[in-house]
């Protein structure tokens, strides 16, 4: 029950922008309500915020990985294409003065 208590309230408060700030507030609202001990809500609060951290990350990644899978599909040229085209140029360009 608590689990689900938990997840609803992360989701309705927008986990990817918790701050400390924002569930220490929230959590004093719990408390007020009387959903949430006192004892516990320094608990709460780092669960909150470290929960959104995780989400926050997990979000990057998935972006991160969408985009490369992207340019992958796509072909383009990434920049250590271009280093490595750069180093064959200035090797054949020594190799051709010598």
């Amino acid at each position: 029950m608590r689990t689900l208590f938990e997840r609803s309230v992360l989701a309705g408060i927008g986990v990817l922008s918790m701050t400390h700030e924002k569930a220490q507030k929230i959590v004093d609202e719990l408390i007020r309500r009387g959903e949430v001990q006192k004892d516990e809500a320094k608990d709460w609060v780092e669960r909150l915020v470290q929960r959104g951290d995780e989400e926050r990350q997990s979000l990057r990644k998935l972006i991160h990985d969408e985009v490369k899978s992207s340019l992958d599909e796509l072909g383009l040229v990434t920049k250590e294409d271009l280093q490595d085209l750069e180093s064959k140029i200035e090797t054949l360009s020594k190799q051709e003065k010598a």
